[in-house]
């Protein structure tokens, strides 16, 4: 009898010990797992006040650190992890492949000066409601940085790019002003001397003797005389350096598609896709243009548009006009829950970072203002009455209310400003902490397109510089991949902007310098968009009668900001 029943206990034995070994696996890679994403939201962030952070031997240290965790990461079976873990898995896999291309290929900091001028964290704090105390401290720590940064530059700059080279020579110039002036205007508005400085390099001992003013005042006076020499570097010595492009080349394209963005295009589809919509959109704008003047052509009709704007002196008060607009639009639909008390104001962008783009730049908040709001800041480059009149007439034309009107929500409601409240909310501090532009951008860019749908444009002018604007990012497409995989020159993606979308060239030149220093970002738009489209129908098609806009909307924005496959797979998952 004992014989009997030993081979089934054995069986049940075997089986058990079998059932514990593989759960002790799956815990195994649940915590590992675990323990590797709590050091990735938990890695110190010392970029801004590490004195070696331009470095190459530190660049090259944080390459060997990524290489490491994607080793770490990919040691762990995905198959024992969460479906929400699996996710988060992918996402920073891609992350630090990211990481990987830029420190191991792409290596702008040999090419490109614009790296090593990080002067926009000084101007946010001498702009910000700190302290003086706290702007003291803030300096004291930065400036030694920003000092190595400029040292660092003359020793690693080893390869000419013509325009990198002139927009950097640009911005160094330019940037003279925030230590000639803004710094000792701090320091003396701080130390009660009641009157601005005119020249830093002037400034001697503050009024109240201040060590600490002292050292600021001194790191200030080494850092201008740095800059002059780094001036100096950019106009007679970074021409006679081996010449060379931009590009990033095929392979690097590819990869930063397939393995950072998690795109299933390469270098031809995209390209190929690029300009099948690029055409699809300008017969739209064809038929809508004989709709709206029949007399008239697409180009003329985009040109009487783009002459209709606010008033020069009234320009900031119009953006915010429409974004107010916007934002009552949004709410009054229930196109979007928007859970918190937050507002978006409109300001003067700062004036060094007013030619780096013709435009102007979003700022997200952070977090609750002491008023308890989550406020956000649209920067626009203001009209300026010392410019001449060409100058003028070229900003006039690329504030027409059309485009006020239709950029409003990509940036406000229920575009950035939105979706960055979202991510902000996360419960999961990965996707709180990181995004990616194939997703934001793409999401402001389907907020232009949403309003269309909703009826918020206020005529079929609106709607047509939509389309051209549509057309634009479109276009960032086809030349971004171009430029960066030799389908394209700089000069063919200029002819494309001002040939076929319509712009100025100064304002394409900065629209290309910008692609050129970022490659891949600026797919991200017109991509995104596509793909949330894409998953918008599937929702729409898999929850029928029970469909919901503003419900797919808040389910996609509480996954987070990532690769739209990720947020597929969670969406539908």
């Amino acid at each position: 009898m004992q014989k009997k029943f030993q081979k089934p206990i054995l069986l049940l034995i075997a089986i058990a010990s079998i059932v514990i070994y593989f759960n002790q696996i799956e815990d195994s890679d649940s915590d590992k797992f675990k323990t590797l994403v709590d050091k990735f939201n938990n890695k110190k962030n010392d970029f801004s006040s590490n004195l070696e952070r331009s470095s190459e031997t530190y660049i090259f240290e944080k390459l060997k650190e990524t290489k490491k965790e994607l080793e770490i990461l990919r040691s762990v079976d995905i198959r024992n992890l969460s479906k929400e873990d699996q996710i988060d898995y992918k996402f920073i896999e891609s992350i630090l492949v990211g990481k990987e291309i830029e420190y191991e290929e792409i290596q702008s900091w040999k090419r490109d000066p614009r790296d090593y001028m990080n002067f926009r964290q000084i101007s946010n704090n001498y702009n910000s409601r700190m302290t003086c105390e706290d702007q003291y401290d803030y300096l004291l720590e930065y400036l030694p940085v920003v000092l190595n940064d400029l040292k660092f530059a003359m020793l690693q700059i080893d390869t000419y790019v013509p325009r990198f080279q002139e927009l950097g020579l640009y911005m160094a110039e330019n940037s003279m002003s925030i230590f000639r002036l803004d710094i000792g205007e701090l320091i003396y508005s701080c130390s009660g001397g009641g009157m601005d400085w005119e020249d830093m390099e002037e400034m001697t001992v503050p009024v109240k003797e201040d060590p600490r003013e002292n050292k600021i005042t001194s790191l200030n006076r080494e850092i201008i005389g740095q800059l002059e020499l780094f001036i100096d570097f950019l106009k007679n010595e970074l021409p006679k350096k081996e010449k060379s492009s931009f590009s990033i080349g095929k392979a690097t394209y590819n990869k930063m598609l397939k393995n950072q963005f998690l795109l299933d295009y390469n270098d031809e589809t995209l390209w190929e896709f690029g300009w099948k919509e690029f055409n699809n959109t300008v017969s739209k704008m064809d038929a809508l243009a004989k709709e709206i003047d029949p007399n008239k052509s697409t180009s003329e009709l985009l040109i009487d548009i783009k002459n209709e704007y606010p008033l020069p002196d009234s320009m900031i008060q119009a953006h915010q006009f429409w974004v107010d607009k916007s934002g009552e639009h949004i709410k009054s639909n229930n196109l979007i829950p928007i859970p918190w008390k937050e507002r978006v104001n409109v300001v003067p962008r700062e004036e060094y970072l007013r030619k780096t783009s013709y435009y102007g730049n979003f700022s997200r908040s952070r977090g609750e203002d002491n008023e308890g709001f989550f406020t956000s800041e649209w920067k626009i480059n203001p009209f300026e009455h010392r410019w001449d009149d060409k100058t003028k007439n070229e900003y006039l034309v690329e504030h027409d209310w059309g485009v006020i009107i239709v950029t409003a929500p990509h940036e406000t409601y229920a575009g950035h400003h939105i979706q960055g409240l979202y991510q902000m909310h996360n419960p999961r501090e990965l996707r709180r902490n990181n995004g990616l532009s194939l997703f934001s951008e793409g999401w402001g860019l389907y907020n232009e397109q949403l309003m269309l749908e909703t009826g918020f444009y206020p005529n079929k002018k609106i709607k047509l510089r939509q389309l051209q604007l549509r057309l634009w990012r479109n276009a960032r497409v086809i030349y971004d991949v171009g430029m960066h995989t030799g389908k394209l020159s700089y000069e063919d993606a200029i002819n494309l902007m001002t040939d076929r979308v319509g712009f100025l060239r100064w304002a394409a030149q900065l629209e290309i310098d910008s692609s050129s220093s970022r490659p891949g970002y600026f797919i991200g738009y017109f991509m995104g968009m596509t793909e949330i489209l894409k998953m918008r129908d599937e929702y729409k098609e898999m929850m029928g009668e029970d469909y919901n806009i503003s419900d797919f909307h808040e389910k996609l924005l509480k996954i987070g900001n990532m690769p739209p496959s990720l947020m597929k797979e969670a969406l539908f998952n």
